[in-house]
């Protein structure tokens, strides 16, 4: 069917009260985010209503939740290791060495731990800086030593 063919079909129909009681009738048309959009408007939209993202954006919300992890996890390596040297504090002289070197055995395994959780947020970052359009929207690797530092600062400011 031709675009004439068709709007004469309608016409006929909507003459013929073929058209008429159906739901919405006499409702104004829903409101085109894309209207704008011009040649474009069929891409746009889409784009917009199969949800489809550039990789880079899944990958920077997979970043964003990994950092909140990593730095949940070191918060928590923090905190324990802070009431463990508490805990050593009241040890008899006889128990300090052996407390302390388990501690100490602990809290590299722990930093051995997180060193490759950061290594894989690096992976995870390097990636997405290889796919975004723009130097700008780059982000920042990490490390374990400003992880920790930027933990400790603020457990001291709060």
């Amino acid at each position: 069917m031709t675009e004439r063919a068709s709007e004469q079909r309608i016409r006929e129909m909507r003459d013929s009260g073929q058209l008429s009681g159906l739901p919405g009738e006499g409702a104004p048309l829903p409101y085109d985010p894309d209207a704008d959009a011009g040649d474009a408007w069929a891409a746009r939209h889409l784009v917009r209503a199969s949800r489809a993202r550039p990789e880079w954006v899944t990958l920077r919300q997979e970043i964003g939740a990994m950092r909140s992890r990593l730095t949940a996890r070191v918060r928590a390596h923090l905190v324990w290791l802070d009431r463990r040297e508490a805990q050593l504090d009241g040890l008899p002289a006889e128990r300090i060495l052996r407390e302390v070197a388990a501690t100490r055995v602990a809290d590299e395994r722990i930093r051995g731990e997180l060193g490759a959780a950061v290594d894989d947020f690096n992976a995870l970052v390097r990636k997405h800086n290889l796919v975004v359009s723009s130097a700008a929207l780059h982000v920042h690797l990490a490390t374990l030593e400003d992880l920790v530092a930027r933990e400790r600062h603020s457990a001291t400011n709060s």
